[in-house]
């Protein structure tokens, strides 16, 4: 079969081979005149899940080998036929393709294994219908479709000062390759114990807060080479595999810290998770606000309602008491009335937020003018949030 095939296509699938180890469960290894590549993976069919995990650990090492363009794999298991089908004979081997998913019992560690039935979760299909999370009253996303804005700081002084008001409250960091809410509540050393009455990791508590984050669970200086699917697979393991709350006391919101951008971690989340609303975060500038044009889009056509716009960064005020717009002003304000949506808080740059997130004390914990600003916030995403369920959801107008 391989003396029909150019000597690079040769070469490539002897570096996949290479890269892989040469497993006695690898198969065989195909690579076509597009750079296609094609595996095909033998299984243990008595533990398909630990096939499925295997398979897309291949996949993720394959593709980023050069020369490989895509990459397509097989999954495939041996199996005696039933006694029944044969009288002295052993039954021939059946081969069967496509194994289909079960639970696992594994926990998410340091080094940030996923639990198979995570892995599962992440690569159900997108139409799969949003189901309540048990123990989760509420879930608010704090997004926007651009960097660097703050979305973190608001996320983390939302819930301190959500939480000194009374209410219960849990932060999720859902950003998978940029953590900072381990840093921002001086928590980076703390790691998630697992219950052993539920098996379920407990969020860590900080300030009244109950957080997860990936930081928790991975190594602080390792890359996290992660593609779409375990991204979504991480997302839905904290989520789902976590003690959050309970029927009897529930949290009464979820806020949850999303990444830069509307790609796969902003779907999963838009799309198969029961998001009450979401919170929009942007910078005065028009380069800003292009980017939260897009990601209200993405929630509108998602049907996730959108409570209003925070505007970070809004201005500097010198000794002597005059605001500088460095970075522009009034583009939050604007934004928020062409989407039809309230401007919730424009939050000054000062310097007791930078050095309270940076130092794992979050400037709500004040009753200073830094820590008023978000528990004024506070005040008025919990009203947004209660009204939600006595008004139709604001209709959310896009214009050239």
């Amino acid at each position: 079969m391989f003396g029909s095939k150019d000597k690079s296509r040769r070469k490539l699938e002897e570096k996949i081979a290479e890269v892989l180890g040469r497993p006695g469960w690898l198969e065989s290894v195909s690579v076509g005149e597009d750079g296609r590549a094609v595996l095909v993976i033998q299984a243990d069919p008595a533990a398909p899940e630990a096939a499925e995990a295997r398979r897309i650990e291949t996949e993720g090492k394959v593709e980023l080998i050069p020369g490989v363009k895509s990459v397509t794999s097989v999954l495939t298991a041996e199996r005696a036929a039933h006694a029944s089908h044969s009288s002295h004979a052993p039954a021939a081997p059946q081969k069967q393709v496509n194994l289909s998913p079960a639970p696992a019992s594994r926990r998410v560690g340091k080094g940030a294994r996923l639990s198979d039935e995570a892995l599962q979760q992440g690569r159900v299909p997108s139409s799969v219908p949003k189901s309540s999370l048990p123990g989760i009253s509420r879930i608010l996303v704090v997004a926007s479709a651009k960097g660097g804005v703050g979305k973190s700081t608001v996320s983390v002084n939302l819930a301190i000062a959500m939480a000194k008001a009374g209410m219960k409250v849990g932060l999720m960091d859902a950003d998978i390759y940029g953590p900072s809410i381990p840093t921002m509540l001086g928590t980076v050393s703390a790691e998630p114990k697992t219950s052993p009455e539920t098996g379920k990791l407990q969020p860590v508590e900080a300030f009244g807060v109950k957080s997860l984050s990936i930081g928790y669970l991975s190594d602080p200086d390792a890359p996290m080479i992660w593609r779409g699917p375990i991204v979504m697979s991480a997302i839905t393991q904290m989520l789902n595999d976590a003690d959050w709350g309970t029927p009897d006391a529930p949290l009464d919101v979820l806020i949850i810290d999303t990444p830069p951008g509307t790609g796969d971690a902003q779907l999963t989340i838009a799309q198969r998770v029961p998001v009450t609303a979401a919170l929009i975060v942007t910078t005065p500038q028009e380069v800003a606000l292009a980017d939260v044009r897009r990601g209200a889009a993405m929630f509108a056509k998602t049907e996730v309602p959108v409570l209003g716009v925070v505007e970070t960064m809004s201005w500097f005020e010198d000794p002597a008491g005059t605001r500088h717009y460095l970075m522009g002003q009034g583009g939050g304000a604007a934004t928020a009335a062409t989407l039809g949506l309230p401007l919730l808080a424009e939050l000054p740059m000062l310097q007791a937020i930078r050095e309270g997130g940076d130092a794992g004390e979050p400037a709500a914990l004040s009753d200073a003018a830094a820590g008023q600003l978000f528990h004024e916030l506070a005040r008025r995403v919990a009203i947004e949030l209660d009204g939600l369920t006595s008004r139709p959801t604001p209709e959310i107008v896009f214009e050239d």
